[in-house]
């Protein structure tokens, strides 16, 4: 009798947790979704912080978010010196793309995620020199886990970084 009640709580327990994941991946999309049809107009017309604003209202992975489409608006906003934007790109090439309270969907995205070291240090160092806290943390991580190949290709994209490609799709182009 006392399994039979131990395995009820936790079956319900499990059920709950599974209805307030959703309930808060439902609340997660509806506040990220909202403001995109008021910050559209002044991204486009240049504002980096509307264009950052934009790209986190995407991102990362889940229904209703592109990653894609983040990283365009995060590099927009990147390439005008926004250091929120850069440690948005170094984060998502690291391969961190998941923004969701649900410990087992972010291990599954974590798994999923694709990642490129070099890009990742390069947008972590760029928001470093700008002043970002997080991304001097971050980076220092990072750097203690690449070999001395992709630190020097790392390096080696600082001189011209604006013209270095960061929308996801074209860092990790269709296989």
């Amino acid at each position: 009798m006392r399994i039979l009640a131990i395995l009820t709580a936790a079956a319900s327990t499990m059920i709950a947790a599974g209805c307030v994941g959703t309930a808060i991946n439902a609340s997660t999309l509806a506040v990220k979704s909202q403001p995109r049809e008021e910050l559209q107009p002044r991204a486009e017309a240049g504002d980096p912080v509307a264009q950052y604003d934009l790209g986190k209202s995407w991102c990362c992975m889940g229904v209703g978010f592109d990653t894609q489409t983040a990283t365009e608006w995060f590099c927009k906003s990147a390439r005008q010196g926004n250091p929120d934007a850069m440690f948005e790109l170094g984060r998502i090439y690291e391969g961190d793309v998941s923004r969701t309270p649900a410990p087992g969907q972010k291990v599954m995205r974590a798994i999923r995620a694709r990642k490129s070291p070099v890009h990742a240090d390069l947008w972590l160092t760029l928001a470093t020199q700008a002043g970002h806290q997080d991304a001097a943390e971050r980076r220092i991580a990072l750097e203690a886990t690449m070999n001395s190949g992709d630190l020097e290709s790392a390096q080696g994209l600082l001189a011209d970084w604006r013209a270095v490609p960061c929308e996801y799709s074209v860092v990790f182009p269709a296989e």
